[in-house]
């Protein structure tokens, strides 16, 4: 999963691309591993990088996520 910060950290390409290759790349991982494992910290980095991306409401990614305390 290196390989996921390695690409949010490049500056040779636009932040929309950096996005969109994450996305990408975090699907060949969790093929690679059989699971679903990387789509909590693709979500955040992809959020960084471009928060109008469209996985914004893509229930894969959100659910994930944990809800404040209410």
């Amino acid at each position: 999963m290196k390989e996921l910060i390695e690409v949010f950290r490049m500056d040779e390409v636009s932040k929309e691309t950096r996005a969109k290759i994450i996305i990408q790349l975090g699907n060949c991982i969790n093929e690679e591993h059989g699971a679903n494992v990387t789509e909590p910290l693709v979500y955040e980095l992809v959020m960084q990088l471009d928060p109008t991306n469209k996985i914004i409401n893509e229930t894969r990614y959100t659910r994930h996520l944990i809800s404040p305390i209410q």
